[in-house]
């Protein structure tokens, strides 16, 4: 259940990436000009996405071989697939919010912030200020 847990959490953050990918594209940004910037993107979420759910289809197939029905394995292979959605969209309900669209999504707020933290620092003066960062 754990590994299935888990391949579900890299599916999510392939379809979040994608999500940011249509986002960037249809309001125009460049992804070169990010801090962070990757040539196998985005088919390597598609990829992604797709392996991990695939992994995760078959991560239980032995159960349903004639014979080889165990309701154990059936749901702790299954479960996380079920739960995923309705976690989600009961968290969207629970919290009345909505999928945002692609040209709606919000690259501003905060930006100020990430691009300063994302920055390399000028190298230290001295040997005291070395010793200092180092410890700090």
């Amino acid at each position: 259940m754990c590994s299935v847990a888990g391949l579900m959490t890299w599916f999510a953050i392939s379809v979040t990436y994608l999500r940011f990918y249509a986002g960037l594209k249809a309001q125009g940004y460049d992804r070169t000009k990010l801090p962070f910037y990757s040539r196998l993107q985005p088919y390597a979420a598609w990829y992604s996405t797709g392996l991990t759910m695939f992994i995760c289809i078959l991560s239980g197939w032995k159960v349903f071989l004639k014979g080889n029905w165990a309701t154990d394995v059936f749901i702790t292979n299954y479960l996380p697939l079920v739960m995923f959605p309705i976690m989600y969209f009961g968290a969207k309900f629970a919290r009345k919010t909505k999928i945002v669209r692609p040209m709606d999504m919000d690259f501003e707020t905060g930006l100020a912030e990430v691009e300063a933290e994302s920055y390399d620092e000028p190298p230290p003066k001295g040997k005291l200020e070395a010793v200092w960062r180092w410890l700090m």
